[in-house]
């Protein structure tokens, strides 16, 4: 089986515990996600399966939304509520205040990154060092955020709603937030709500998949790599499908059917059944229009 599934990570679980599940359910051994969701958060984890891993870079690179709460007062060297916490101050925060350090926080933003993540310092996780007291983040690096919607606030606790690009650390967002405010921030609980085109109200928890595979209906919930990127769709003769899979680039006569008006650079090339055969990238070339990229047999 090949393509994606949208799974509704719940809290407790690591992104890996996800895939492991998946990779078991499906009987796969090509499995990987799309974003890390720390163990604390849940919502979208989209996970790839068989050739769809192949995938993953231009699946990747999309804005995501995230529904999180926060809690003003406090500091933590995670930036959660996951390490130890540390009293800051209990100066009341009004609404318009918070309003006005969020607003500061959106385009393309320069944050520390939290000690307690996966990027690498000289070859080796920040977690590892931070466990181990050598630093205090991981420095800083850019995060671009499209809006910071305030969906509740009641003092000491605040829900937000954060559209953002790819690499955007929201525990960042809100450490930042009270340092701008002098109180400290936590936050203390996370939803990752969108994943490009893939919607925490379309997803399945595990058990529904579970309950899925028990009654053989799990292909329905796999969504198909052609759907799921806005790539133009070439079909191809039957007669020409074995040079295809020699990887060889057909000529402009090999094709029943060409997007010519698709604007984009990447096309899907489908045999008369609307299976896939592989991803080809747009050639100058009058006789050879589309030249192969990636090959899926």
């Amino acid at each position: 089986m090949n393509g994606i599934i949208n799974v509704y990570k719940e809290p407790g679980m690591t992104s890996f515990d996800v895939v492991a599940k998946i990779r078991r359910l499906f009987n796969t051994s090509k499995c990987g996600h799309l974003g890390t969701l720390d163990p604390m958060a849940e919502g979208v984890l989209p996970i790839l399966v068989g050739y769809a891993t192949r995938f993953a870079d231009y699946l990747s690179s999309v804005n995501k939304e995230y529904i999180a709460e926060l809690k003003l007062g406090e500091k933590s060297q995670s930036y959660d509520n996951t390490s130890d916490v540390e009293k800051v101050s209990d100066r009341i925060v009004s609404r318009e205040e918070l309003q006005q350090v969020i607003s500061s926080l959106t385009g393309i933003v320069k944050l520390k990154v939290p000690a307690y993540s996966a990027k690498k310092i000289n070859g080796v996780r920040a977690y590892k060092l931070a466990r181990k007291g050598e630093i205090e983040d991981a420095g800083e690096k850019e995060m671009e955020i499209y809006s910071i919607d305030i969906l509740n606030y009641e003092y000491p606790y605040g829900i937000i709603r954060v559209a953002c690009g790819k690499g955007t650390y929201i525990r960042s967002i809100i450490n930042t937030i009270g340092e701008k405010l002098e109180t400290g921030a936590v936050m203390t609980g996370l939803i990752r709500s969108v994943n490009g085109i893939f919607k925490s109200s379309q997803s399945y928890k595990i058990s529904a998949l579970e309950e899925m595979a028990e009654n053989q209906l799990l292909s329905k919930s796999v969504i198909p790599v052609y759907d799921a990127l806005d790539w133009g769709r070439a079909v191809v003769k039957d007669n020409f499908i074995k040079l295809i899979k020699n990887g060889v680039s057909p000529d402009r006569n090999a094709y029943l059917s060409f997007p010519i008006e698709h604007d984009g650079s990447y096309f899907f090339i489908m045999d008369t059944k609307g299976s896939l055969l592989a991803v080809a990238e747009r050639c100058e070339s009058s006789d050879h229009p589309l030249k192969l990229k990636m090959v899926l047999n």
